[in-house]
């Protein structure tokens, strides 16, 4: 089982011990024994500790909304509120270890006042409004991964009845659907505004270094050069630029060249007595 504080020695203990409490009544149906025999190995009778230590938490924190909302995580725990692990993590992200402060809770403050708002005007015109805060997030979600890529109508169809299924209690009227695309889509429309298709298959590049030293340099081109313009780059200096070897490098600058961001206008020589460096062009 992949748990994140139960076996991390270093997780604060109120954190493992609401982690070990949603365990041993999601997974383990309230059996003490079971969970006590799955992370014995991993835990031993450390847990038997932890109790006191949330307790203690709870005390030297009793007005800190994330310590309340903690404990209300708890409360719902206990009572069934929560029936498995996806909503106990959800809720302990957004509500205590991810919890917004300061000028980031403002803005969220304001985001829920002005949803609140369009919700009340749509439900006055008669319009149809989604309210499952998790569906809608986890259609902007969908919405990032799927920017720039080819994905279908028919495929975007299937994605958003999958995610009603799984988020939301029932099956969404045709209006409502329209209403849950047009979140989707206007998800994508912002994320390939705020980047590239070029600049999106860099970052999505299965070989994380060739993603990291691609778009490094695709940078340092828009850096020194406009569109049409040259740089003679040869390969000690692009080593140099990138801080890597010459594979490496070379990987980089010829992703460059694949996605036509950049070209080769005249080919470098190496072994040569002065040798030659290598002249690329930015494309648009």
């Amino acid at each position: 089982m992949e748990t994140i504080y139960i076996t991390n020695k270093n997780a604060p203990h109120h954190l493992r011990f609401i982690e070990w409490t949603a365990y041993r009544y999601l997974v383990f149906n309230k059996d003490r024994r079971l969970i006590e025999e799955a992370f014995a190995d991993s835990v031993g009778f450390a847990h038997s500790k932890w109790p006191q230590s949330y307790n203690l938490y709870r005390t030297k924190h009793s007005k800190d909304p994330a310590a309340l909302a903690l404990h209300e995580l708890f409360l719902q725990i206990m009572d069934g509120s929560i029936t498995n692990l996806d909503e106990f993590y959800h809720s302990l992200r957004t509500k205590v270890t991810h919890r917004k402060r300061g000028n980031a809770l403002k803005d969220q403050v304001l985001r829920q006042a002005k949803q609140s708002a369009i919700q009340q005007a749509r439900m006055d015109d008669g319009k149809a409004f989604i309210s499952n805060n998790k569906l809608i997030s986890m259609t902007k979600r969908e919405a990032v991964r799927v920017a720039h890529t080819d994905v279908s109508e028919v495929q975007i169809s299937e994605l958003l009845q999958s995610l009603v299924s799984e988020h939301n209690s029932t099956a969404l009227t045709d209006d409502e659907m329209d209403v849950l695309r047009s979140i989707f889509t206007r998800k994508v429309t912002a994320m390939e505004a705020s980047l590239t298709a070029p600049e999106a298959t860099i970052l999505r590049h299965a070989d994380k270094d060739v993603s990291k030293n691609a778009f490094h340099l695709y940078g340092l081109f828009k850096l020194k050069c406009e569109t049409g313009d040259t740089w003679a780059l040869g390969q000690q200096e692009l080593c140099k630029e990138l801080g890597v070897g010459r594979p490496k490098a070379l990987a980089a600058a010829n992703l460059l060249v694949k996605l036509k961001l950049i070209a080769v206008s005249e080919q470098g020589k190496r072994g040569t007595v002065m040798g030659k460096a290598t002249i690329y062009k930015r494309l648009k």
